[in-house]
């Protein structure tokens, strides 16, 4: 079961903290400056590749399979 993301930590970390302070300045009407939209994109990527994702660790590398209808339409081609 995957979680949703949190909107607000109840452990604050230092993301956490970057995205706080961020989410305020933009709440007060703020633009924010080129790196500070590459924080929020990498944070906020973080945030949802943890709830939504599999982990690197989770991922294995496994042989391609070709669907049943490729398979099908390769066999047409060899006759």
């Amino acid at each position: 079961m995957r979680r949703k993301p949190m909107i607000s930590p109840s452990s604050p970390t230092g993301a956490a903290i970057t995205m706080s302070t961020l989410a305020d300045k933009m709440g007060r009407g703020i633009q924010l400056t080129n790196a500070e939209q590459n924080i929020v994109m990498v944070n906020s990527a973080q945030i949802f590749a943890s709830s939504f994702g599999p982990l690197p660790s989770d991922m294995r590398l496994t042989a391609m399979q070709l669907p049943e209808n490729v398979k099908g339409v390769l066999a047409s081609f060899s006759m």
